[in-house]
């Protein structure tokens, strides 16, 4: 059985639809746990598109081609560059 059984009706313009429906889908929720969690005090995150993680991809597989004394001075650049892509953990 599901948890949520109730329902919350707000009226608001197509503009406002629209904005709200791609502030939830560039974090990854869908529309309604986007206005759920903003309602209940919580930020959700950004969610990278597809190409940053494609661009990650392919600066590891340079790095992994890389010559042995260059591999170091790369790995930390690409490193840097994952920081600066999608933040440090």
């Amino acid at each position: 059985m599901r948890k949520r059984s109730v329902g919350i009706n707000v009226r608001v313009s197509v503009t406002e639809k629209r904005k709200m429906t791609l502030m939830a889908k560039r974090c990854g929720l869908s529309l309604s746990e986007y206005l759920r969690q903003r309602a209940l005090g919580y930020e959700p995150g950004g969610h990278p598109p597809k190409e940053v993680f494609d661009v990650l991809d392919k600066l590891d597989d340079i790095a992994e081609r890389c010559s042995a004394w260059d591999e170091t001075d790369i790995i930390a650049q690409t490193d840097r560059m994952r920081d600066l892509l999608i933040g440090s953990n």
